[in-house]
């Protein structure tokens, strides 16, 4: 029909071409703050859950630590890496614990993980070592089992991020429930963890 009006045309319509525009211009400016995942910083998702995981190393390899920046690096190597546009993290935990019971910061916790495929909105909580009794028989890797240290650590930091996210002691894993994997060996008993935790984590 000739006389027909424009589907989108006047004052009005001219507001919402406005206000998509400046819609566009935020989320380009949140980006270059935030870097390309911004969504997730904003929006903050609430984590389903954590996956627990061990190095399968020993406290050092070649004659270094095993920490949070020799696994940025190791996993940088990997070709891993999100960055928050400022900084990089290569690390695909979102913690990691030594074995004194050090707990050290990986990526935010806002961020996507790097640590169990096709589970990566779970938080990924990784304990120095090598639990495995297949992987490292005769104890060659120290710590073989988990240290009271980093077990009392992580009772506190999973009670932390329980309440801080809303899940239940339910909802801790292992790697291997999740994949044909060794890791976190079965030398970590996540069952007791699970129970440790099941009775006394009251949710906000």
């Amino acid at each position: 029909m000739d006389d027909q009006q424009p589907y989108c045309g006047g004052a009005g319509c001219g507001g919402i071409l406005m206000a998509l525009a400046l819609l566009v211009v935020a989320s380009g400016g949140l980006a270059y703050r935030l870097g390309t995942h911004w969504p997730y910083r904003v929006l903050r998702p609430y984590a389903p859950g954590v996956i627990l995981h061990h190095t399968a190393t020993g406290a050092s390899a070649e004659g270094k630590p095993v920490d949070a920046a020799a696994i940025d690096q190791s996993h940088h190597r990997r070709g891993w890496g999100i960055s928050d546009g400022h900084q990089t993290y290569h690390i695909g935990y979102h913690f990691l614990i030594l074995p004194d019971g050090t707990v050290q910061p990986g990526r935010p916790e806002w961020m996507p993980g790097a640590h169990t495929s096709g589970h990566n909105r779970y938080l990924g909580v990784c304990l120095v070592g090598n639990f495995s009794s297949k992987a490292n028989p005769d104890g060659g890797m120290q710590p073989d089992r988990p240290t009271i240290a980093q077990l009392d650590a992580l009772d506190k930091l999973l009670g932390e991020l329980m309440r801080r996210h809303g899940f239940s002691a339910d909802e801790i894993y292992g790697h291997s429930e999740f994949g044909a994997t060794e890791c976190p060996g079965d030398r970590f008993d996540i069952d007791r963890v699970r129970k440790r935790l099941g009775g006394r984590v009251q949710h906000d």
